[in-house]
């Protein structure tokens, strides 16, 4: 993932064209602390109001931060509060409002989202939500025309407020094959007819299910069929489904590739879809294969839900997303290596400990949050099962190296575990080079293996005391006791 992120950071902006149906989204923030006289409803005292971009405009958002050229095209209508606003915000972005039409038929689509200690109360949405008029549908069509760039990525970005119209629709599809484009759709129902030759469209599970019964296709079927029918029937080149906690899958004619999700505490899931379709649109423009693309799609989703309100996502926060359990595990050097460069690079100080770490006790815990405590990112060094035997005879280690592996990576305060077969931890020492070494004891700082190392490029030593009454070979010996007297 890092090597992919620093690629994309390093190329230049691809032209992105946007069209759909833009908005402006409102966060009243509150606390509720009574339930009105009047109604038996909650009473929220209002402490702070926020705007941001919504919709098709949320989605040139989080393009225009991961470094795409993007132009927005939709319709608002700039006489009323919230079409004024919407402009403000589009330049406070950096976002170019020339391809924004302006109508005096329409409301300027607002979301009002009422919370209460970051719990959504209250939705309230002001909106229009017929066709475009003749005119209108010709302005877009110009705008189109004009501000389409070759071999840019067209986004599509429906939410059925009545811009994205089967004519339109048709527009798109023939000028972004004229001029050699990819096409990219968000859809929404109930005319899933006219993204007939869209290209790839991305429907979360519901929309899915929905063309599904539109399709009239089979209930019995797998997911994998019917989206495969789906490409055929609507002559699409793939369909991308988010399929929230479960992450999302890609069917194509040929193949099928599934990618989990990533877990992060859920806050808010509003922009979560437009965040997968920016991150999808920056993989395709910069030629990432589609297996990459779900994987860099699903890594922005778990960041944007983290977040109250929409969200643009960073390639940065990409890098330092929480690790889960299981890819705390390193038995490669060289890979924990590059993912310690990345964290040396923000100017992290990366602290190492080791030890065989064969029944975890009290002690160890607390060792370890000590370690912690002398910098940002915790390394756990743990002797190999073989390398154990070496040091503390043939009935050890209790519990293997997966095991301990898997029981060290569970706790908080350790950020990677690597093994190493050695008697010593000299040679991965020499290798990772951390900033400080810590170990557990009495020892002298000048008996600590790998002292002299990092004395040499001005890393330090740190010696932590022993808990007194837990040790493994405590453990060990009351157990043995214990099995003998039953």
């Amino acid at each position: 993932m890092k090597q992919l992120i620093t690629r994309l950071k390093q190329q230049k902006g691809k032209p992105v064209l946007i069209v759909g149906d833009v908005m402006l989204d409102e966060y009243f923030f509150g606390n509720v602390h009574r339930i009105s006289p009047e109604a038996p409803v909650p009473i929220l005292l209002e402490e702070e109001k926020e705007w941001s971009l919504g919709g098709a405009a949320n989605v040139a958002a989080n393009c225009k931060h991961v470094g795409l050229d993007v132009d927005l095209i939709g319709v608002i209508n700039s006489d009323d509060a919230e079409g004024k606003r919407f402009l403000s915000h589009l330049q406070a972005n950096k976002i170019a409002t020339n391809g924004i039409i302006h109508s005096i038929d329409r409301k300027t689509t607002c979301k009002r989202r009422f919370l209460s200690q970051k719990h959504q109360m209250l939705r309230l949405d002001t909106e229009s939500t017929h066709p475009l008029t003749a005119r209108e549908l010709l302005a877009i069509e110009a705008r189109i025309a004009a501000l389409l760039k070759p071999d840019s990525i067209i986004l599509v970005s429906d939410y059925a407020k009545g811009v994205v119209t089967r004519e339109l629709m048709h527009f798109i599809r023939d000028i972004a094959k004229e001029r050699g484009c990819q096409l990219l759709v968000d859809p929404k129902g109930p005319d899933f007819e006219k993204y007939q030759g869209a290209g790839i469209i991305k429907p979360n599970l519901r929309e899915y299910q929905q063309m599904v019964s539109h399709f009239r296709l089979s209930p019995k079927a797998t997911l994998e069929e019917n989206a495969r029918e789906l490409c055929r029937i609507l002559g699409l080149g793939g369909i991308v489904i988010t399929l929230g906690e479960r992450g999302m899958i890609y069917v194509s004619p040929t193949t099928s590739i599934t990618s989990p999700a990533y877990r992060r505490e859920v806050y808010d899931l509003t922009g979560a879809g437009d965040t997968v379709f920016s991150f999808l649109a920056l993989g395709f423009a910069h030629n990432v294969s589609i297996e990459d693309c779900l994987v860099l799609a699903n890594n922005a989703a778990s960041v944007a839900v983290s977040h109250v309100k929409t969200y643009a996502v960073s390639l940065e926060e990409l890098i330092n997303r929480a690790y889960a359990p299981e890819e705390k595990i390193f038995h490669d050097w060289a890979k924990l290596k590059i993912e310690l460069d990345w964290l040396r690079a923000e100017n992290k100080r990366v602290v190492f400990t080791n030890g065989c770490f064969d029944i975890m006790h009290p002690g160890h815990v607390h060792t370890l949050k000590e370690a912690k405590k002398l910098g940002d990112i915790l390394v756990v060094a743990l002797n190999t099962d073989e390398s154990v035997r070496r040091l503390k005879g043939p009935t050890r280690p209790v519990n293997d190296l997966a095991f301990r592996s898997t029981m060290m990576a569970a706790l908080g305060m350790v950020d990677f575990v690597v093994s190493f077969n050695e008697e010593t931890p000299a040679a991965v020492l020499e290798y990772l080079r951390p900033d400080v070494l810590v170990k557990g004891g009495d020892y002298k700082k000048e008996d600590v293996v790998g002292h002299d190392l990092l004395a040499s490029y001005g890393g330090q030593v740190h010696i932590i005391d022993f808990v007194p009454g837990h040790s493994t070979t405590g453990i060990i010996k009351a157990a043995t006791y214990a099995t003998k007297t039953l």
